[in-house]
């Protein structure tokens, strides 16, 4: 059920509007605009974004066969592929490529570097190199920044809530972060009176070793940090999480939606939609160098009761107030 949904102001705020402006129809007889979709993910595993930013050119007055062409290719997890991926669609000759993800921008800068070919990015831009600033991006990348680091740590307080004082949790990363984002999760949980450990894993059995590790440390919950692999690996870990009885919160809303007990982050269709209003103004014309970045404009949280139930945990009402959508 619905509870609420909250609006974060972001430093460009006031810009999104003109991203959102129409562009001029393609007259009868007038080459379509290309634009290329570069994932390093699933189009199974991820299913939303595609739809979601086809629906964002839907309301910005574009439509597929008119005047634009859209060109998806997903690496289905394999990073090896994006060269290959990426050559594909700048063979096509895209207006602009949408970039989804660091492996992804980089395969797709890489590629274009020699045709200038603008960019819209999903990450943390300015952090990754992509970008001079947030105002003023400069270069060919711009795009949505949802800046994870301050994300891991709510995540970690949303869980703690469930928790009894005093108590272990692991931190579970895909590829091993940057010392800033384990040491801004690490302060948050000694905040929180809690002790953490740190995990790092990049397959299949360093994630089972992982859980195994949780067992032995006798850890009362995990929180899983952004990382795409992760992502990909949720209905894994909501398997470990189950066995193990751990309550577990996630990166991304849907999470929550397909099994696991709490996950707080960006909507993603919301997010999709903002990077079509980037494609629009670069398809009109506009420079990513200057299109403001943007960062995202609505947080979801999300709480499963069913599973909650299945570990038998009782979820305090004051964060059940809090959620956005509970589902019973």
């Amino acid at each position: 059920m619905k509870r609420r949904s909250w609006l974060l102001a972001t430093t460009s705020a006031t810009l999104f509007g003109g991203l959102a402006a129409p562009p001029s129809r393609a007259q009868p007889g007038q080459v379509l605009q290309r634009i290329g979709y570069l994932s390093a993910g699933s189009a199974t595993l991820n299913p939303a974004g595609v739809p979601a930013f086809r629906e964002g050119l839907r309301e910005r007055g574009h439509v597929e066969g008119r005047d634009i062409v859209l060109d998806v290719r997903f690496a289905e997890g394999r990073a090896q592929d994006l060269p290959r991926l990426a050559a594909e669609i700048a063979a096509l000759k895209p207006v602009v490529i949408i970039a989804i993800g660091p492996t992804a921008t980089d395969a797709a800068l890489a590629v274009t570097a020699t045709l200038a070919t603008p960019i819209v990015s999903l990450g943390d831009l300015v952090a990754s190199g992509y970008a001079a600033q947030l105002a003023r991006p400069g270069g060919r990348v711009t795009g949505i920044s949802f800046l994870p680091l301050p994300l891991n740590a709510k995540r970690l307080e949303l869980l703690a809530q469930t928790l009894p004082k005093g108590s272990a949790v692991l931190n579970l990363a895909g590829l091993q972060p940057l010392p800033e984002a384990m040491r801004l999760v690490e302060d948050a949980g000694h905040a929180l009176g809690l002790v953490t450990h740190a995990a790092y894993a990049n397959t299949v059995e360093k994630v089972d070793a992982a859980f195994a590790a949780a067992r032995r440390l006798r850890v009362a919950g995990v929180t899983v940090l952004n990382s795409p692999f992760l992502y990909n690996l949720r209905a894994h870990i909501f398997q470990l999480a189950a066995s193990a009885k751990l309550p577990a919160i996630y990166q991304w809303p849907d999470a929550a939606r397909e099994g696991g007990l709490m996950a707080y982050g960006p909507s993603i269709d919301a997010m999709y939609r903002q990077l079509a209003g980037y494609a629009s103004r670069i398809l009109a014309g506009a420079k990513p160098a200057d299109l403001p970045i943007e960062q995202p404009t609505r947080f979801e949280l999300v709480i499963n009761l069913k599973t909650a139930k299945a570990l038998g945990l009782n979820v305090p009402n004051a964060l059940l107030l809090r959620a956005d959508e509970v589902i019973q």
